[in-house]
């Protein structure tokens, strides 16, 4: 069995209700972070607290990536999602059989943890976005 690996320590978490994005806010200014950051890089503040993102967002923009990358063969999406807590995520977007058509900037996106890709004996696991379909059902 393969060793499930984090692309960032302490970025995310699993539980039973699904995964969930952690950050940090400045005590001072208020400015949320993701993935966390040791002092504010608005204010210079030092004094940060741990917050769990909503586990939903909106979609901001996307592209499609028509040639292979490193990790990823063509057609994949990426994504910015606009949290509520103020903070824009950059990520994979999981479309699924339905495939990159049912996107619409502003629509619903649901965070899941998923496994991104594989080395040798690790799986390298992160987040993704996939679209919430209508009803609220994904």
């Amino acid at each position: 069995m393969a060793e499930r690996v984090p692309l960032v320590e302490d970025a995310f978490t699993e539980t039973a209700e699904g995964g969930r994005l952690l950050g940090t806010k400045c005590r001072k200014c208020g400015q949320v972070f993701f993935p966390k950051v040791r002092a504010c890089l608005s204010c210079f503040n030092e004094d940060m607290e741990d917050v769990v993102l909503s586990r939903r967002g909106k979609l901001y923009s996307y592209t499609i990536g028509r040639m292979p990358s490193l990790h990823f063969w063509p057609p994949y999406c990426l994504g910015y999602i606009d949290m509520p807590e103020g903070v824009r995520i950059f990520a994979p977007l999981k479309v699924g059989e339905s495939g990159y058509e049912q996107l619409k900037i502003g629509m619903e996106m649901s965070v899941t943890i998923e496994k991104l890709w594989q080395e040798d004996d690790k799986e390298i696991i992160g987040w993704e976005f996939e679209p919430v379909l209508e009803g609220g059902e994904l």
